[in-house]
């Protein structure tokens, strides 16, 4: 089995759920092998490991790279399990969790767990110039304007942060959806973000910039949100959990919902789903055992109160002795379940040159977001380079 990003507490989430299912199962092992540092290692990892017939059973994935295994035959067809199991309804599988994983007319994995953008708010630096965390600014000038404030009460301070470069261009994209914003045209053979939508998308990047907001990396704002030098930072619900658990109480964190910048604005789903590579029927069945177990109720509460991921399965958010009552205490968590109605899916670029389209896009973001060049510019040149690798898949 092989999972992504080994930090924070997703190692700690897969390593105790392989425990519990084989204390459950003594019969059966699980065996990790190394992790990928991120989705797209990981699923260059995984071709790589098809081209030399080394797949293993069972793998993590991220929601916008499911697509990109289904068109090259690397993932297993689940419809006919799920029936065979009683159906969705009886296994907690809502409809629009599943429509997540849906290819081809058929179900290539089951969603692990869920993240939608949030804003990570540091209530006494907000106090400190004034603010009302309860009553944040709605729109991104605003919120802009309040971590400038912030920023002017010291040199170690960072008044406002979006983690921009989040795998898979995914805050790129909850900006362009929260504008009502579209990748690309209906046959997917050109980009579609080249439009208001899409230049407003980068001009608030130019803005952030312009701002004086620095350039970090997850590895470096996350830790900074903990230690209390960020003012409002902008990035997945995944990390809710840690933070509260790396801040320890030194100071409130609120977490907020992102700003939607039209009345069709939606967030992109974020997060993981299991896929089956295994050919073999004993490995495909044990596979499968092990994925119902990871998407299980139980299991998924316990993800859940590790992480600020929501959990796929609706019976754990409904039940009182999972998270029905845990929700109506742990206000940050439920931000993001809060989101589930403007829910969207990641997008996921078409053909053999996914990967590349999503490394080709995150390179033009940093120029923008490094003041190298200008939104305008950027977005002329970011449809161009999109639409050329699209036709050369």
């Amino acid at each position: 089995m092989m999972f992504p990003f080994p930090v924070g507490n997703n190692r700690e989430i897969h390593s105790g759920l392989a425990e519990r299912f084989m204390r459950a199962n003594p019969d059966m092992k699980i065996k990790f092998r190394n992790p990928a540092q991120n989705y797209e290692e990981m699923s260059q990892q995984i071709l790589r490991a098809a081209l030399i017939g080394q797949l293993p059973d069972l793998s993590f994935h991220g929601l916008n790279l499911l697509r990109l295994l289904v068109e090259r035959d690397l993932a297993q067809p689940l419809a006919g399990r799920i029936s065979a199991a009683g159906g969705a309804d009886l296994l907690g599988y809502a409809p629009a969790v599943l429509d997540i994983v849906r290819q081809r007319g058929d179900i290539y994995g089951i969603p692990f767990f869920i993240s939608t953008p949030v804003l990570y708010v540091n209530e006494t630096l907000v106090h400190d110039v004034g603010g009302d965390p309860s009553l944040l600014p709605v729109d991104w000038p605003g919120l802009v304007a309040l971590g400038q404030k912030i920023n002017a009460t010291s040199a170690t301070r960072t008044g406002f942060y979006f983690q921009w470069d989040v795998t898979g261009n995914w805050m790129w994209q909850a900006l362009l959806f929260s504008r009502g914003g579209r990748i690309l045209s209906d046959d997917e053979k050109t980009a579609a973000f080249d439009s208001p939508e899409g230049l407003w998308a980068l001009e608030q990047l130019e803005a952030f910039a312009r701002s004086g907001m620095p350039n970090l990396k997850s590895a470096q704002a996350r830790p900074a949100l903990a230690a209390g030098t960020i003012g409002i930072l902008a990035d997945s619900s995944s990390n809710i959990a840690y933070a509260e658990q790396q801040i320890a109480g030194r100071f409130p964190l609120r977490v907020a919902t992102f700003p939607l910048a039209s009345p069709n604005g939606k967030v992109p789903a974020g997060g993981a789903l299991g896929v089956i590579h295994a050919q073999d029927p004993r490995r495909a069945d044990a596979a499968w055992k092990y994925l119902q177990f990871c998407t299980s109720p139980e299991s998924q509460a316990f993800m859940a109160r590790l992480t600020g991921y929501m959990p796929s399965n609706s019976k754990s958010i409904t039940d009182p002795s999972l998270l029905g009552a845990y929700y109506q205490e742990a206000r940050n968590q439920k931000v993001s379940v809060d989101q589930l109605p403007v829910m969207t899916n990641w997008y996921a670029f078409p053909g053999a040159n996914a990967v590349r389209i999503i490394d080709t896009i995150r390179n033009h973001l940093e120029s923008v977001v490094t003041g190298r060049q200008g939104a305008s510019q950027t977005l002329k040149q970011m449809a161009a380079d999109v639409n050329r690798l699209i036709g050369a898949a």
